[in-house]
């Protein structure tokens, strides 16, 4: 309540910090906000995230009454909104009051739409009768569920510069204390009477009023707003599973491997650890390392969450990275900087002058591996070196497939895997936060194709070819063709004809289906394409190594972002990939996969799986259809592929809802091949 808060009866942001020595309390504190306001920016609801939350998470709601004067973004967004709110609402990337504060630091202007498409928020517009005025009050009053409330008045804006920047100040009055309560009242009075439009020389008019009527000014940005919602921080809880992570990395000299299930946050639990370090050492420098282009841009979100200062991108997508590396050498030399993060692809981190110049530090060294069972090729693996201090590898996966010489390398040079949190666990804990299990329960819907008789040919040719060359007394010098055949016989099984007619099944049984990704070959990729919007399942759009990972300089967006931000959104009601979004990309809106084509890697199994199995508002369940080749014949070498099949088989449905009715499904092959 406001009356248990220790209100001061002035604030100063020369001496007071503004955001949390005032509005984070009383919003959060509050169900009613009322604010007369010359200026007003959506600004101002990132740079105070926490406690509009709370507001919120409380059934507040606000009535603003500003000037004419908004934003580019902000008006955009209210003519959206203006034009179609239902519309809005329904895609709105807003569904989760547990994460409001992230949601409005991440994107504020969307946040100023979701808030008056869902009725949160009221805004008239005040303009002066007399043509050279200004509409210029500022007055704010805050109510709690007890009728209690205050006003202040003073010189801020509705800005994010108005609150956190610019030297302001304001006085408050009580409802509660009689010394102050008829400033209070009076204030009180005043909102209303320009909210009813009872004033001589101010004309109030509905925000959609002023939109048609074309009242609207655009005002320039502040240049200090930007920096001031990056500059805001969410403040984070660790889960106990989390937690004890943490310690174990710890108590192993901050050295060792995570091997956590896809969606149970190994990023968030790196984070803690680079966090809980930086905390304690006086200089650090913390490389962060990914397996691909997009994957960085994702970590970036996230480190900027724990680290306030620049970060140095040390990739193809800065041309400038080598210098800046030069310079940060130079900087610590100097003692010009304490600290800095490196973010860099796996590539970088393995190149002759990305380990010359790190040498050259003179600083501590964290090492941060994401999927770091990608390092373990013999190039990739120089990037292991032991100049690094500190080192932190984590994957869902760390062994590597058929490299039993890369994983052990891996696992010697970060210290064995000291923390694990796997699928069955993830699937079957209860998270005491929520009270649901971490990940998301899936069904698993296997459909069975067969091979065509030109199909089945082939397979069987490649087969002999390569049963031929392992005989050979020249294996090794057979590896390549051997290799080169492999990929070829397990093409047959991914393209297989009949997969198409699986698909427009499932499609026609599930109309109306979307948050849909669907997993093919580039050869399937236009067929399924068609499939889909024949099926109507449209806006779709495919995610291949062609979307590029790179920032626009003009929008700040890559093309990658673009697509999973518009698929977050429903936008796009489909995504059809290749292989981009087998690791680390974050679609937790996906509630539905179709496996059209597969390796026989396991990796790419749990990575694929994990992507659907991440939690989202309104998720219930995820479901997976998985087309397998599963031969309708009783031959040896039809056994061969059934038993290749059946290993992706098992591990999906072993944890699936309907596991029981799965593996009854397989008691006639079984019968027939094994």
């Amino acid at each position: 309540m406001l009356n248990n808060l220790n209100l001061k009866y002035e604030y100063d942001s020369d001496k007071d910090n503004l955001i949390e020595d005032f509005y984070m309390p009383v919003l959060s504190n509050s169900i009613e906000y009322y604010r007369m306001s010359g200026f007003f920016s959506s600004s101002s609801l990132a740079i105070s995230a926490n406690g509009i939350a709370d507001f919120i998470r409380n059934n507040g709601k606000m009535k603003l009454l500003c000037s004419a004067n908004l934003s580019k973004e902000d008006f955009e967004i209210i003519e959206e909104i203006n034009d179609n709110p239902d519309e809005f609402i329904e895609k709105s990337f807003i569904r989760d009051l547990n994460n409001l504060e992230d949601d409005f630091i991440r994107d504020h202007v969307e946040a100023l739409g979701w808030m008056l498409a869902n009725g949160l928020l009221e805004i008239k517009i005040a303009i002066p009768k007399d043509i050279n005025g200004v509409f210029h009050s500022k007055v704010g009053i805050l109510k709690d569920e007890n009728d209690n409330f205050i006003s202040f008045s003073g010189s801020d804006n509705e800005t994010a510069a108005g609150w956190a920047y610019n030297i302001e100040e304001f006085k408050v009055f009580k409802s509660w204390d009689t010394s102050e309560e008829k400033f209070a009242y009076s204030d009180l009075n005043k909102f209303n009477e320009y909210w009813e439009g009872n004033t001589l020389r101010t004309r109030v008019v509905d925000l959609p009023i002023a939109l048609k009527n074309k009242l609207i000014d655009i005002a320039p940005h502040s240049k200090y707003e930007l920096n001031i919602v990056k500059n805001c921080k969410p403040k984070f809880k660790l889960r106990d599973y989390q937690e004890e992570a943490v310690n174990s990395w710890f108590n192993h000299n901050c050295r060792g491997l995570f091997e956590m299930a896809t969606g149970t946050g190994k990023t968030f639990t790196a984070l803690s650890c680079f966090k809980r370090l930086s905390d304690k050492e006086d200089k650090l420098v913390t490389v962060i390392s990914c397996p691909q282009l997009h994957l960085i841009d994702q970590w970036v979100g996230d480190v900027e969450k724990f680290y306030n200062e620049d970060i140095i991108i040390a990739a193809s997508t800065n041309s400038n990275w080598k210098y800046d590396l030069k310079s940060l050498k130079n900087d610590l030399y100097l003692g010009l900087v304490d600290n800095a993060v490196i973010m860099t692809s796996h590539d970088t981190l393995s190149s002759e002058f990305f380990l010359d110049i790190i040498k050259k530090f003179k600083s501590n060294i964290l090492l941060i591996v994401d999927e770091v069972h990608a390092i373990g090729s013999s190039k990739r693996l120089l990037a292991l070196d032991e100049m690094y201090d500190y080192r932190l590898g984590l994957s869902a996966t760390p062994s590597r497939w058929f490299d039993d010489e890369g994983t052990q390398y891996i696992s010697d040079f970060f210290g064995g895997v000291i923390f694990e949190f796997g699928l069955d666990r993830a699937m079957h804990e209860i998270n005491p936060d929520t009270n649901e299990t971490y990940l998301t329960p899936y069904e698993y819907h296997p459909i069975f194709v067969d091979l065509s008789d030109e199909e089945y040919d082939s397979y069987y040719d490649y087969t002999h070819k390569i049963a031929a060359l392992l005989n050979n007394k020249n294996k090794s010098s057979n590896s390549e063709s051997v290799s080169k055949y492999c990929i070829a016989r397990q093409r047959i099984l991914n393209n297989a004809e009949e997969k198409y007619i699986a698909l427009n099944d499932i499609l026609k049984k599930n109309e109306g289906i979307d948050k849909l990704i669907v997993y093919c070959s580039d050869k399937q990729l236009p067929n399924v394409q068609k499939i889909l919007n024949k099926n109507n399942v449209f806006p779709q759009h495919k995610f291949t190594k062609d979307e590029s990972a790179r920032k626009s300089k003009k929008t700040g967006y890559s093309k990658r972002d673009f697509i999973l931000k518009n698929f977050e959104k429903g936008s796009y009601k489909a995504l059809v990939a290749i292989k981009c979004l087998d690791e680390g990309v974050d679609v937790p809106s996906a509630e539905n996969v179709i496996i059209m084509s597969s390796t026989s890697n396991p990796r790419e199994h749990i990575q694929r799986r994990g992507r659907v199995l991440r939690r989202a508002p309104g998720k219930e369940k995820a479901v997976i259809y998985d087309i397998l080749v599963f031969p309708d014949d009783d031959s040896s070498f039809s056994a061969r592929i059934f038993k290749k099949e059946l290993i992706r088989y098992k591990e999906f449905a072993k944890n699936a809802i309907n596991a029981y009715e799965c593996f009854n499904m397989l008691n006639k092959y079984y019968r027939r091949f094994i």
